[in-house]
């Protein structure tokens, strides 16, 4: 079996289709860590679902775009109007459009999120989870919010990566961290981003960069195209389609 990790593809599944076939992936031998946020941003949440439910070894951890979509639509934000609001303007219009205005998600879909793991260590120590976690506390007791949200992880041990200040999370043999653009960090960074033993696994899939995949064990990395070509018309979290920008650089 070999195992493999992605993560913040945010409704691009041709991205994703690409990643596995780039990759030689095996759905029924592999194994697909995803780190979270398959839903909002491009239009095929639904298709990207889909997807991941033909893997058969598949590990899903919660990211904080599926905690939105997952109580959209489980009723949960029927009286919290802002944060509806502010989940549909970062790219959580696309996920109710790719499900249909008024429709309801699946429940193979609802139930494959409310399932979801807030982190995952498998039996050689590598650590995964979506946005970092307090090395000051065990991860049983770290709160959901900052598993899924919180930025300071990675900000704290860039900041040392940068200034080429070694070092390790002598916790675990490997952690994976999905969430931040590498993209964000430096428009150079378009791949996996290696710092110490933290591996940042997302390059902006969401926005302008690519999807990528990474083989666990052997590191090599499979990417899309950029995400935003594969669906040319749509602005997703850009607020710019790929052809309107190819128009104004034209223009």
């Amino acid at each position: 079996m070999r195992r493999f990790v992605t993560s913040d593809s945010h409704g691009g599944c041709k991205a994703l289709q690409q990643c596995l076939e780039k990759s030689g992936f095996d759905k029924e031998q592999d194994l697909l860590i995803f780190l979270g946020d398959v839903v909002d941003g491009w239009p095929e949440t639904k298709e990207s679902i889909d997807l991941l439910l033909t893997v058969r070894n598949l590990v899903y951890l919660l990211g904080n775009h599926d905690q939105w979509a997952m109580n959209y639509y489980a009723g949960k934000m029927d009286d919290v109007a802002y944060e509806q609001e502010l989940w549909l303007s970062q790219g959580g219009e696309a996920t109710v459009a790719s499900y249909g205005v008024g429709k309801q998600m699946p429940q193979e879909h609802l139930t494959l999120l409310q399932q979801a793991k807030l982190f995952h260590l498998t039996k050689d120590n590598k650590l995964f989870v979506h946005a970092g976690f307090d090395t000051h506390k065990p991860l049983e007791a770290t709160d959901a919010h900052y598993l899924l949200w919180d930025r300071s992880f990675v900000s704290h041990y860039y900041k040392l990566h940068r200034d080429n200040m070694p070092f390790t999370i002598a916790a675990y043999q490997e952690v994976y961290i999905g969430h931040t653009p590498t993209i964000a960090l430096s428009s150079q960074q378009t791949l996996p981003l290696r710092m110490g033993n933290i591996i940042l696994t997302d390059t902006g899939a969401a926005f302008t960069g690519r999807l990528s995949i990474l083989d666990i064990d052997s590191k090599e990395v499979w990417q899309s195209d950029p995400v935003m070509t594969l669906y040319p018309d749509s602005p997703g979290r850009n607020g710019i389609s790929w052809n309107e920008l190819k128009g104004k650089a034209s223009a």
